[in-house]
């Protein structure tokens, strides 16, 4: 038996409480040396920042008192992607702006490699997501047990590329059920140790509040519209349609249609946080492991508070103080999340899957990762 097997079996089957625990130092001096350190080093740095913050951040997650760790090292997200850089991002590179300067903008066969270049950029999103859940969760251990994502990456990929191809074809109202589809896809592969979560939900009690979701779009839609409409017709001299003399478009204009697009925004923004925190809780309230179930809390006007001001932490401070949110964004969930019904921790063995040599280059690429 391992000492990871060991610890486990003296573990008797208990409801797992959790907690986020505020690590000594916290987030802004890291962000503050993160940030400097990746300008001195031209963006290098960045890996390695990356996991300094993981690894905070995981250490402030106590599950029965004893912190989750993150094994992951700034080497293997620079090693990944290295791989995606000279593999993928240098060829697609070369076939959008290269080629068309080399042989002119309208050389042979461009039309067709361009939209099968659209088609693998949906595809390689999906894996990337993937690939990067399968990373972060094999470096992420508990009492010396790893967690693991199982399942095909490519069988992953396909299903994003498809959901996603039909979501502009039914006017987005595959949206609940492609979300449920694929929170199932990845959380019946999600391990901890050798046994996996399960998740139970379907798409029909996403639809008793998407349609309102749906309906409202469409309305702000047309009301901006016709908003904006409004203004821009007053620029048309009454009587001749066909002038164009005199026409100006006033400081006084342009602000009343930056504020209808705002509004109507802000409007939709609200509304959307009133699906979403129902999709988390339900998602959340669908997911077992091992006899446990568990809670979710948010509610909207957290929600909305959490994403605007994370936003405004961001983009004010050109994203140096990110680990900040980030932090801010874990312990949102981690406040409001309670696992219900005893979990039998002695059945919980090592993971036996092989880790990855390297790590979410994909997800770098593409901007996909969570943290």
């Amino acid at each position: 038996m391992t000492l990871a097997q060991s610890a486990a079996a003296e573990l008797p089957a208990t409801t797992g409480r959790i907690a986020w625990v505020h690590p000594p130092g916290g987030f802004l001096g890291l962000s503050l040396l993160n940030g400097l350190l990746r300008i001195l080093t031209l963006g290098v740095y960045h890996f390695w920042g990356k996991t300094e913050v993981r690894q905070r951040i995981w250490s402030a997650v106590r599950i029965d008192g004893e912190p989750i760790e993150y094994r992951g090292t700034g080497w293997e997200l620079f090693r990944g992607f290295l791989i995606v850089f000279f593999l993928i991002l240098l060829p697609l590179g070369f076939i959008t702006f290269i080629a068309p300067l080399l042989w002119g903008q309208q050389w042979a066969g461009r039309a067709g490699i361009e939209s099968l270049l659209w088609i693998a950029l949906f595809s390689l999103w999906g894996l990337g997501i993937h690939r990067a859940r399968r990373y972060r969760l094999s470096r992420t251990r508990w009492r010396g047990i790893r967690a693991g994502q199982g399942g095909s990456s490519g069988r992953f990929a396909w299903t994003y590329l498809w959901t996603t191809l039909l979501i502009p074809l039914t006017f987005g109202w595959i949206l609940p059920w492609r979300a449920a589809k694929l929170q199932r896809a990845l959380f019946n592969d999600t391990h901890f140790g050798d046994k996996a979560f399960a998740f139970h939900g379907g798409s029909g009690p996403l639809y008793k509040r998407f349609w309102l979701v749906w309906v409202s779009g469409v309305i702000l839609l047309l009301a901006a519209a016709a908003g904006i409409g409004a203004v821009v017709g007053t620029l048309v001299p009454m009587g001749n349609p066909s002038t164009t003399g005199g026409l100006k478009m006033t400081w006084d204009r342009i602000a009343i249609i930056v504020a209808i697009v705002f509004t109507a925004l802000l409007i939709f923004a609200m509304i959307r946080a009133w699906y979403s925190s129902r999709m988390f809780n339900y998602f959340a309230s669908e997911t077992t492991y091992r006899g446990a179930r568990f809670h979710l809390a948010t509610t909207v006007p957290s929600l909305v508070w959490l994403v605007a001001t994370n936003y405004l932490i961001r983009t004010l401070s050109l994203t140096i103080l990110s680990p900040i949110a980030e932090a801010r964004a874990t312990r949102y969930i981690i406040d409001r999340l309670a696992i219900e019904g005893e979990t039998d921790w002695p059945s919980v063995n090592q993971n036996p899957d092989a880790l990855m040599a390297s790590g979410e280059g994909l997800a770098e690429a593409f901007n996909v990762d969570g943290f």
